[in-house]
């Protein structure tokens, strides 16, 4: 999902090299006039960043575990005859 979401930001920017540069521009001069708090800004979008991607882990976790439980069930009840 992440992966999905970088590559499309590539594209985008790959695709539009003129607001590339804008928005490259924008972020240089906003850490020069303004550091401590685009410092900032960046520790905390990387937070958020790392919150999702553990809770998008833990889901993926879980759903492989539950298909797991669900097919030994099966396979089971398969074994029985029910």
């Amino acid at each position: 999902m992440l992966e999905e979401q970088l590559h499309s930001i590539s594209i985008l920017l790959r695709s539009n090299p003129g607001m590339a540069l804008l928005l490259a521009v924008v972020v240089v001069v906003f850490f020069y006039f303004r550091p401590k708090a685009m410092f900032r800004l960046t520790l905390f979008s990387l937070f958020i960043v790392l919150v999702f991607y553990f809770i998008i882990q833990i889901a993926g976790m879980i759903s492989t575990g539950s298909q797991q439980k669900d097919r030994m069930i099966y396979k089971s009840r398969d074994v029985i005859g029910e």
